[in-house]
């Protein structure tokens, strides 16, 4: 089973091995194929993730616009008004006046329209797209730098601790070391424009000729959001949750044949979430994440995604493969 990692288009390294270790090498999709960043091209080096650019058009615009963001108005002019292009055709001719027949006048009229209507929906789909990947190259970003900080954060910690842990005797004079040791908050990713996120990744997804058969993210926010959301119509449901131990590297994907059982079966297999539930942490002390199955009962991947993605978004004709999952499933993984 293909995994593609929900909405986001970057991922830290601890996050792509943990999800290689639990789903395995997750899809993570691009919007802009020159632009990929150094440490996503090393983690798919790794074989750790799988980069895909289903879009590629307006690669020169979009480069443009995030050169120079604030410019952005001014490199998307406005649409020409509708029917101009009926006028535009007939100048220099006498309006009518040679036109003898009624029915002549309208199916011209009508032609024209149609042909601009046509015009007009192409170019709605393609600022829709060339909009959902600015958005998230512009998120991509954020979540670079956010990721930085996190990494200096985590030094920080270490040198924090490595010093405290040289204080042996100040707990008598009531210093405590835990409370200076405390755990930094950090917050979901994903709750900033969450609906944006995942409208923004589904434009891009949709484009993809070969769409994953399993979805996974890390933010809860997300799974909160397309729960409130589209939840009754897609019948999204909580399957079941465990906190599961981290398997060691090279074991292959902890989850790999529950997933491959549940998605093979008629839907929901009872047998494989006994598996899944069996494979809960035993002590608190292990390395572990908490990992909560949720599927769309009855929705291929394919019309999941189509039902994320705005309507303006423009589907692969390639990516009917999927059909023969009948169900899609959710992976939220929480370390």
């Amino acid at each position: 089973m293909t995994p593609a990692y929900l909405p986001f288009t970057y991922l830290s390294e601890s996050t792509a091995r943990m999800l290689t270790a639990l789903v395995g090498p997750v899809v993570i999709y691009q919007p802009l194929a020159t632009s990929i960043p150094e440490s996503l091209r090393a983690l798919a080096s790794q074989g750790l993730v799988e980069i895909r650019t289903p879009i590629i058009r307006d690669d020169d615009r979009l480069r443009a616009a995030l050169a120079e963001f604030t410019d952005w108005a001014r490199m998307n002019p406005g649409k020409s008004t509708p029917g101009a292009g009926f006028f535009s055709q007939r100048q220099g001719d006498i309006p009518f006046f040679d036109e003898t027949a009624i029915n002549r006048i309208r199916s011209d009229i009508k032609r024209y329209h149609q042909t601009d209507h046509q015009a007009d929906q192409e170019a709605e789909k393609t600022e829709a797209e060339f909009s959902a990947r600015l958005f998230l190259a512009l998120a991509q970003e954020n979540d670079q730098a956010t990721d930085r900080l996190d990494h200096d954060l985590n030094r920080f910690k270490t040198l924090e601790k490595d010093f405290l842990d040289t204080l042996t005797d100040t707990d008598e004079v009531g210093f405590s070391r835990q409370t200076f040791g405390a755990q930094i908050w950090r917050d979901d990713p994903g709750a900033k424009l969450t609906m944006q996120r995942i409208r923004a990744w589904a434009t891009l997804a949709i484009a993809d000729d070969a769409l994953p058969e399993l979805l996974t993210t890390t933010s809860r926010a997300v799974i909160d959001a397309l729960l409130e959301t589209d939840g009754g119509a897609l019948c999204f449901q909580r399957l079941a949750g465990i906190r599961l131990p981290l398997p060691t590297a090279g074991a292959g994907p902890a989850l790999g044949s529950v997933l491959a059982d549940l998605t093979a079966r008629e839907f929901p297999s009872s047998d494989a979430l006994s598996t899944f539930a069996s494979m809960a942490a035993g002590t608190e002390s292990e390395p572990a994440a908490t990992v909560t199955l949720f599927a769309a009962a009855k929705w291929t991947p394919s019309s999941v995604i189509r039902r994320m993605a705005p309507a303006t978004a423009v589907a692969s004709g390639k990516n009917e493969k999927t059909e023969s999952v009948g169900h899609t499933l959710i992976v939220l993984v929480e370390s």
